[in-house]
């Protein structure tokens, strides 16, 4: 059966079969065009959070390496780097969480958001071991068994509630901020 431009399904399936690296280069391209865009996206929200609940931070500061958000700022980092907060986000993770630990080695711990649902137990104990705690939304730990069981993964509400409240407080206090 001949279409009305006079192509037939087997004209078609053979055009698209003789094209198929450069059609599969061409929409590879698309979906990797947009991952960036998505993490780009992904840490404007928090960027975005943070400064609705006027959480001080210094973002993308170079340290030994280019975390995210430096919390409450990158100079109160170099003075007192066990009292500052690094948080960095992630959309996915990999293997890119090791990065991580580079990104501020002398800080008490490292906060790495995410909307991964597929980190792996194993991964997760060496984050534990690296000092890295991940923050996901709520419905992704309940759906997730092996992140319920955990002690390094906690919601944004117990992000905020249990680390950088206090740090608020205690920063408030000394006159950090």
């Amino acid at each position: 059966m001949l279409s009305k431009n006079g192509s037939s399904p087997k004209n078609v399936v053979r055009v698209l079969g003789e094209n198929f690296f450069a059609l599969d280069r061409f929409f590879l391209g698309l979906t990797q065009g947009r991952r960036p865009r998505a993490g780009a996206a992904f840490e404007l929200i928090i960027r975005r959070l943070f400064v609705a609940l006027k959480y001080p931070f210094t973002a993308q500061a170079i340290i030994n390496g280019q975390p995210d958000f430096i919390l409450p700022s990158v100079d109160h980092f170099r003075a007192y780097p066990m009292d500052a907060t690094i948080f960095t986000v992630k959309r996915t993770l990999r293997e890119r969480w090791r990065q991580i630990v580079t990104e501020g080695t002398r800080g008490l711990g490292f906060f790495l958001a995410t909307i991964d649902e597929n980190i792996s137990p194993h991964d997760l104990k060496e984050m534990l071991a690296s000092r890295i705690y991940v923050v996901v939304p709520k419905r992704i730990i309940e759906a997730n068994e092996d992140y319920r069981n955990a002690k390094n993964v906690m919601t944004f509400e117990e992000f905020f509630k249990h680390h950088l409240d206090p740090a608020m407080k205690r920063w408030k206090s000394s006159g950090v901020i």
